[in-house]
């Protein structure tokens, strides 16, 4: 009769394992799926960037010819990129910072030469059935609570969260005087 006891074992097995790029990672990051995904383009390590510039290759001086966006108005871009969970177990994503700007000049007393304000907006949180937690996750700034972190509860496998942009400039000679040059950090986690 054997005790399944054993003191020696040696055994080879297969691992595979690959790097993706954003589009095709288990946390996928993709332009949005209409013609405005073509203001997120790729860096050189394929990573997704969201660029109103008119270095981005599918825009600025290539397709339509627009180098940034308009003074004195309000500019709405739906769908421009999205989160999908490609993975195979839900899992929480949170998304920060959701508000940029820039200033030429001082605010006190006011002598501003130019504004630039840039917030991303989860455009279908209902759709996928998740909890949305925002707070603040810039301390000493004072910025909206409401607006600069998102949490993302639940993203089930095969779920995308889709982002809109908006944007406002001030005043007319903001052009060429503000820019917003920064990161987003999207990080996700088993619950």
């Amino acid at each position: 009769m054997g005790t399944g006891a054993f003191s020696n074992v040696e055994a080879e097995r297969d691992i595979s394992v690959t790097v993706a790029n954003d589009a095709s990672a288990y946390l996928g990051i993709q332009p949005g799926d209409g013609p405005n995904g073509n203001y997120a383009d790729t860096t050189s390590n394929d990573a997704l960037a969201i660029s109103l510039t008119d270095d981005n290759n599918n825009i600025g001086s290539g397709v339509a010819g627009g180098e940034g966006i308009n003074t004195n108005a309000v500019t709405s871009i739906g769908d421009i990129f999205k989160i999908q969970n490609q993975g195979t177990q839900e899992v929480d994503v949170a998304v920060t910072p959701l508000a940029y700007g820039d200033i030429d000049g001082q605010i006190f007393p006011p002598d501003i030469d130019g504004a630039l304000a840039v917030l991303l907006e989860p455009q279908n949180p209902d759709e996928v059935e998740v909890d949305i937690e925002w707070g603040v996750i810039w301390p000493g700034i004072p910025v909206p609570e409401e607006v600069s972190f998102i949490g993302i509860k639940g993203l089930s496998p095969g779920d995308e969260l889709r982002f809109n942009l908006i944007a406002l400039a001030l005043p007319s000679s903001a052009i060429g005087s503000v820019e917003v040059s920064d990161e987003i950090q999207i990080t996700a986690k088993q619950p």
